[in-house]
C-alpha cells in the first residue's frame, strides 16, 4: 500500500494482497476504493475476507454494501455463519443486507435464523428474511411465513405471500383465500396469482367472489388465476354467469374465454340447455374456440331453437364455422337469408372454411346482399373452388360468377341491395 494516497485496489487485487484490500475496505475517504476493494476481494476468494466483507454490509454506501453481499454469496458455505451471526448485529444496514445475502446463498442452516428475522422490529430485516425465506424454500417457514400474513408491513405481507404461493403441498390454501380481503390491493393481487398458481379447488368460489373487488389490477389477476386453476372451474363461472353483478359476469366470461381446453367441452355443451342469454352466448363463443367436433349438433339445435338474440345466433354461426363440421352447412345456409347482416356475413365465412359444395347456389344468390356480406360471400365462393370438393356443375355455376366476383366495385355506397356487378375479389385461374 502507498505511503501517501489512497489505496490502490486494483494493484492489491493483482497482487494477491488480501491484508491490504481488508485494509483498503476501511477506507472511509473514498467509496470508489471500498468498492474496488469488495470487488477484489470476492474474487480472490481467501476467507480471511469473510468478516471484513460482512462488517462492510453496513457501509454508509449501498454500491458497496450490494458488492460486499456479491462477494460473500460467492464464498457461500463458508460465509453462513458469520452472516447468521450479523442478522442480530446492531449496526443499520447489516441486518438486512445479511438477511438477503443468506437468501441468495440459499444454505438452509440460515433457515430457523431467517424465521427469528421475521419478528424482528426493523420492517426491511422482515422484507428481506421473507425474501430469502421465499428463496430458500424450507417447509419449515410456511407456518411463519402464514404469521407473517398479519404483520402491520404491507411489504412482508406481500412477500409471505408469494413465498407461500410457491408451496404447493403445504396448508397454505385458506391463508391465502383469507389474504384475499387484505387491506392492499397488492397482497390482494399477489394472493390471487398464488392460488391460480396452487390451482386447489377450494378457491374457486372465493377467486369469483374476488370479481368484485373494484381494483382492476386485483380483478386482471383474479381472472388470470381462475383461468389458471382451468377446467375444475368450468362449471362455477358458467353459473357465475347469471351473476346479478356486472363485474362477475364480465370477469367468469373473461376467465372461461381463457381455458380452451377439451376438458371443457361438456359443461360447455350442458350450459347450451342454459335459459340465459348471455350463458349461451360465452359457451357458444368457447366451443368455438377450443373446436371439438362434439359441440357441433348441440349448436346447430341451439341455433333452430334460438330465434330471439341475435347475438346468440351469431355466435353459435361463428363457433360452427370455427369448428369446421359440414354437418353445420344446412344451418349455415339457412344463416344466409336470416334478417340481420351481421349473422349472415359470419355465416358466408363459415361456409368458405367448412368448403361444402352444398354452399355454392346459396352463397350466389347472396352476392347480391349487403356490401360487407356479399364481400363475403364472394371469398367464401373463391375458397370452395380453391378446395377442389366441386362436382363438375357446382364447378360450372361458380366460374359463371367469376365476373361479378372479381371485376372492381362500380360504387362507393356500402349498404343496400346491389345489382351492379363487381365485387372485386381475386378469382384464381
Amino acid at each position: 500500500m502507498p505511503l501517501f494516497g489512497p489505496p490502490d485496489a486494483d494493484k492489491l487485487q493483482a497482487n494477491g494482497d488480501v491484508g491490504g484490500l481488508i485494509k483498503a475496505l476501511g477506507y472511509e475517504k473514498d467509496s470508489g476504493v471500498r468498492l474496488a476493494a469488495a470487488t477484489g476481494l470476492g474474487l480472490l476468494g481467501d476467507p480471511r475476507a469473510i468478516r471484513p466483507l460482512v462488517a462492510a454490509l453496513s457501509d454508509s454506501d449501498e454500491e458497496v454494501r450490494t458488492v460486499a453481499s456479491e462477494a460473500l454469496c460467492r464464498f457461500g458455505a463458508p460465509a453462513v455463519d458469520s452472516l447468521i451471526a450479523a442478522l442480530t448485529d446492531q449496526q443499520h444496514h447489516v441486518r438486512p443486507s445479511a438477511a438477503s445475502t443468506l437468501g441468495q446463498i440459499g444454505d438452509h442452516r440460515a433457515v430457523e435464523p431467517l424465521i427469528a428475522a421475521l419478528s424482528d422490529p426493523d420492517e426491511e430485516v422482515r422484507k428481506a428474511a421473507a425474501t430469502a425465506l421465499r428463496k430458500i424454500g424450507d417447509s419449515r417457514a410456511v407456518d411463519p411465513l402464514i404469521g407473517a400474513l398479519k404483520d402491520p408491513s404491507e411489504g412482508v405481507r406481500m412477500i409471505a405471500v408469494e413465498a407461500l404461493g410457491q408451496t404447493i403441498d403445504a396448508p397454505v390454501v385458506e391463508p391465502l383465500i383469507a389474504a384475499l380481503d387484505d387491506s392492499n390491493e397488492g397482497v390482494r393481487v399477489r394472493a390471487a396469482d398464488a392460488l391460480g398458481h396452487i390451482g386447489d379447488v377450494r378457491a374457486i368460489e372465493p377467486l369469483i367472489d374476488s370479481l368484485k373487488d373494484g381494483d382492476s389490477y386485483v380483478s386482471g389477476a383474479t381472472i388470470g388465476a381462475l383461468a389458471g386453476i382451468g377446467v375444475p372451474a368450468v362449471e362455477r363461472l358458467i353459473a357465475g354467469l347469471k351473476s346479478s353483478d356486472r363485474s362477475v359476469r364480465d370477469g367468469v366470461g373473461e376467465a372461461l374465454g381463457q381455458i380452451l381446453d377439451v376438458g371443457a367441452v361438456e359443461p360447455l355443451i350442458g350450459a347450451l340447455a342454459d335459459d340465459d342469454w348471455h350463458v349461451l352466448l360465452i359457451a357458444a363463443e368457447m366451443l368455438g374456440k377450443i373446436g371439438d367436433r362434439r359441440a357441433v349438433e348441440p349448436l346447430v339445435a341451439l341455433f333452430r331453437a334460438q330465434n330471439e338474440v341475435q347475438h346468440v345466433r351469431k355466435a353459435v354461426v361463428e363457433a360452427l364455422g370455427k369448428i369446421g363440421d359440414p354437418r353445420a352447412v344446412a344451418s349455415l345456409v339457412e344463416a344466409l337469408t336470416d334478417g340481420d347482416g351481421w349473422q349472415r356475413k359470419a355465416a358466408s365465412e363459415a361456409l368458405g372454411r367448412i368448403g361444402d359444395a352444398r354452399a355454392v347456389e346459396p352463397l350466389i344468390a347472396t352476392l347480391k346482399d349487403y356490401w360487407d356480406v356479399r364481400k363475403a360471400a364472394a371469398e367464401a365462393l373463391v375458397a370452395i373452388y380453391q378446395s377442389g370438393n366441386l362436382g363438375p356443375q357446382d364447378r360450372a355455376l361458380l366460374l359463371a360468377q367469376r365476373g361479378v366476383i372479381s371485376e372492381g366495385h362500380l360504387d362507393e355506397f356500402p349498404y343496400g341491395s346491389h345489382e351492379d356487378s363487381g365485387i372485386g375479389v381475386d378469382f384464381p385461374d
